[in-house]
């Protein structure tokens, strides 16, 4: 029970890796506010997590628009009276050759991934800065670590968001906030079904040095950590969680 008394947010949570946050952050004593675009999602998750004692809200807000954000910071206050945590999952992904990816991919894909990340940070860091204590986890991606073909609006995004992991640990380590980031690998969610078919995951597991596509909960742990105070001492930091693929390239 890491998290009793904790409140923590964790946005693209209605489904894979941000569902497996907040059910294991529930799991663990934490008040949670699942953020999401899509209500029947996130209301499912909080119905599973009330199911198993715990205690959630669900608030319906894009990420990337200002208003909605500050909307889903004042509802969680309003219930909660504080937050404690912020996980920065919500993100999008696509891909084709470079020089067919267009303007407005680039501009989609930094909208949602990089103000998605930077919009809930920056309402949220105030409320921590008053009680000089806070954890945020960014998630970014293996391909923001190695180079990855036909990804290069995604990769660019996701390495801003590594980016703006460190400047934030540096900025906000007097107030005791610390802010780290997840890098996954392929992870068997929507998203990667959405993204790959069989013959692909086929190649992606047979690429893993352990053999295997992520599960959610193999992400969720990690951001479980660095939300918790065993990762008290450690900030700015990026913990690739990808079977060992990014060692390889």
């Amino acid at each position: 029970m890491r998290f009793t008394d904790k409140v923590a947010i964790v946005t693209g949570a209605s489904r894979g890796m941000g569902r497996a946050m907040a059910l294991g952050l529930a799991r663990e004593g934490a008040q949670v506010v699942v953020v999401d675009i899509n209500p029947t999602g996130g209301e499912e998750v909080v119905q599973e997590i009330e199911k198993g004692g715990g205690e959630a809200i669900f608030v319906r807000a894009d990420v990337s628009n200002r208003a909605d954000v500050e909307k889903m910071v004042q509802e969680a206050l309003d219930r909660f009276g504080k937050i404690d945590i912020l996980v920065n999952n919500a993100g999008i992904h696509d891909g084709t050759y470079f020089t067919a990816e267009s303007e407005e991919m680039w501009q989609r894909l930094f909208r949602v991934n990089v103000m998605g990340t930077v919009l809930p940070s920056q309402v949220v860091v105030p409320e921590m800065m008053k009680r000089k204590k806070g954890k945020i986890v960014n998630i970014s991606s293996k391909a923001a670590v190695v180079g990855e073909p036909y990804h290069a609006a995604y990769s660019a995004s996701k390495g801003a968001i590594l980016a703006l992991t460190r400047c934030l640990a540096i900025e906000l380590a007097p107030y005791q906030i610390t802010v780290n980031a997840v890098c996954p690998g392929p992870t068997y969610t929507d998203m990667l079904l959405g993204a790959t078919d069989a013959a692909q995951r086929e190649e992606l597991t047979a690429s893993a040095p352990l053999g295997r596509l992520g599960q959610p909960e193999d992400i969720a742990a990690a951001v479980l950590y660095l939300a918790s105070e065993e990762s008290d001492w450690c900030t700015g930091q990026s913990l690739s969680v990808d079977g060992g693929m990014s060692i390889l390239k």
